[in-house]
């Protein structure tokens, strides 16, 4: 998935590194729980909880690896889904704005039973609209919220 912004790279990082706003760009994702005060470091880990009250389940997300204000691997729990490895890289573009990419490829069973090809179809239209927040959220926000 593929998205330009006319957000910068910069603010688009913001955003995602607001570990506090995951459950705002990412959907399926109702509420956070806690956030580790190191979010974005590798092996940290944001408290969320996915669904609809009163069918919520109380989740996580572990930070794999990040280069920042670059790219974001993080494996996300999907009871009873399985987990699901979520790669968010940015790229500056020529008029100032940011094009970001998203993959998210199960990273265990069940979905791993799928062949490729129907697993990605399955999480191309959420990871559309997460891709349509996410930049929906950095565009609004000021120069002063960038420097997070």
């Amino acid at each position: 998935m593929r998205r330009e912004t006319k957000a910068s790279r910069q603010r688009v990082w913001a955003v995602l590194a607001d570990g506090w706003t995951y459950s705002q760009w990412v959907v399926g994702n109702s509420r956070m729980r806690a956030v580790d005060p190191d979010w974005p470091a590798p092996g940290s880990t944001i408290h969320h909880s996915i669904g609809v009250w009163p069918a919520l389940i109380n989740d996580s997300t572990v930070v794999e690896s990040c280069i920042p204000e670059r790219e974001l691997v993080l494996v996300a729990n999907g009871r009873p889904f399985g987990k699901a490895r979520i790669t968010l890289r940015l790229h500056d573009l020529d008029d100032g704005g940011c094009l970001i990419e998203m993959a998210e490829v199960p990273a265990s069973a069940p979905m791993t039973w799928l062949p490729d090809r129907i697993a990605l179809a399955g999480v191309f239209p959420r990871n559309r609209e997460t891709t349509w927040r996410l930049a929906a959220i950095a565009e609004r926000r000021t120069d002063d919220e960038a420097t997070v």
